[in-house]
């Protein structure tokens, strides 16, 4: 038997432990080319790579990969974890060793610190980066397994954890949208000083506290799909490439296409049939969200397709508008997702003008009522001066036209001459049907 032969096997029987079907591995390889945007011709090439990893776990072969967890809720690694048994995505977790990663890791304390460092000094692994990074108070907003020793405390900074980790990396997977533009925690005001990895890193690197930038691939949303993170992690370390990436860092073919696009509910929008209130008539019937604040036709995120919890449903679908999630610019602090589009459930989005945050809902109400006061102030004013009374003097000819009788276009005495002419006119004809009316009563 061949040692490709012995290798199938050993897979086979590993699905069949965990109650997979070879069927269903290739319907998730599948997938993975799906979410890459490749070919279905690249799907035996997909599973040959998950085959040699998976049984390389025997031969030392198996991927490493750190998961760290900075300022979150820890809602992506909920996501990410959250996958019943048996279930396909079991199988494609244990295509990494996942050497560290706070919430998922069995170790703790000391051991769970040791692993990671092994893993950093080691290098070539796929780094995770969950949650912002808190630049607050030197770095110190957010510190992570310090040993309560003088000469670690420099180093339990999550500021300098992520430049420690991110020199040996393959690739950083920013996953979440806190991971990519700061999320809920750069939200105005921002305190700690949340921001984004790739900003983070942008910076560290002009001042000279890190040589280089390993490839950075950005996955927002709140929480991050789990499909995206299984599909880019397969990408990065089993086929040895990036997937295309658009000017954000982002997946191309996950997220530059509008939700708007793909929502089942456009047809509703094309009908012009809104929902205006929650409970109401429309709202039961499924029409479109835009009125209440949806944000699908300015987020460009595939998530009607993808959807979450083994595609049972998504946020729209839910009931609840778009919030915008995916709109995560990493490039600029300050402009997160968060920012950019609340108030969630209205039209009008808060709008950030030189530090300054503005509503329009808000600036036009202002205005709206500035003028009512004016409108009242000049209806007093008339009042006080008496012009309300009998009301102006009449102006039979304008001062222009009288002082240039050549240029008028009408003076007062062709006024009253032709005022004469209609006046007469009209007394003929009232004569005239009044002689008419005269001549059918007597024939009658």
């Amino acid at each position: 038997m061949t040692k490709e032969e012995t290798r199938a096997i050993s897979f086979d029987s590993l699905l069949e432990q965990r109650g997979v079907t070879r069927r269903d591995f290739m319907v998730l390889c599948g997938g993975v080319a799906v979410a890459l945007g490749l070919s279905q011709a690249m799907v035996p090439t997909i599973a040959h790579a998950i085959e040699e990893n998976v049984i390389g776990k025997a031969t030392g072969k198996l991927m490493p990969a750190l998961w760290l967890e900075l300022a979150s809720c820890t809602g992506c690694t909920e996501s990410f974890a959250q996958v019943d048994t048996p279930d396909v995505a079991t199988v494609v977790l244990e295509l990494l060793s996942l050497n560290y990663a706070e919430t998922l890791s069995a170790g703790a304390g000391h051991s769970l610190e040791a692993a990671k460092d092994q893993t950093i000094e080691a290098g070539g692994y796929a780094l995770l980066i969950e949650g912002a990074i808190m630049e607050g108070w030197d770095g110190n907003a957010l510190r992570i397994g310090w040993d309560g020793k003088k000469e670690t405390f420099e180093d339990a900074k999550g500021t300098n954890i992520v430049l420690r980790a991110a020199k040996n990396a393959a690739a950083i997977i920013a996953t979440g949208s806190c991971a990519v533009d700061g999320g809920w925690q750069a939200a105005y005001p921002n305190p700690g000083g949340a921001i984004g990895v790739q900003l983070f890193l942008e910076k560290a690197k002009k001042e000279g506290k890190i040589d280089t930038i390993p490839p950075i691939i950005n996955l927002p949303l709140c929480p991050a799909n789990p499909e995206h993170v299984v599909a880019v992690v397969v990408d990065v370390l089993l086929l040895k490439a990036l997937p295309d990436l658009n000017k954000h860092n982002k997946p191309k073919l996950m997220f530059d296409q509008t939700i708007h696009d793909n929502c089942p509910r456009r047809g509703h929008f094309e009908n012009g049939e809104f929902v205006y209130h929650f409970g109401s008539k429309e709202e039961a019937l499924g029409y479109c969200l835009y009125p209440l604040g949806c944000k699908g036709p300015q987020t460009k995120s595939n998530c009607p397709v993808v959807r979450w919890n083994r595609r049972a449903s998504w946020c729209v679908e839910s009931g609840a508008p778009c919030a915008g999630c995916a709109v995560a610019d990493p490039t600029r602090q300050g402009l997160n997702w968060v920012n950019v589009n609340s108030p969630f459930l209205k039209r009008f989005r808060t709008l950030n003008l030189s530090g300054l945050r503005i509503n329009p809902t808000t600036v036009a109400f202002g205005l709206g009522g500035l003028v009512v006061v004016a409108l009242v102030a000049h209806g007093f004013g008339m009042k006080v001066t008496g012009r309300t009374k009998g009301g102006a003097p009449f102006e039979l000819e304008r001062k222009w036209d009288k002082n240039n009788p050549k240029e008028a276009l009408c003076s007062v005495e062709a006024a009253r001459k032709a005022a004469e002419v209609r006046e007469k006119s009209e007394s003929v004809v009232d004569a005239v049907e009044a002689a008419d009316v005269s001549a059918e009563g007597g024939d009658n």
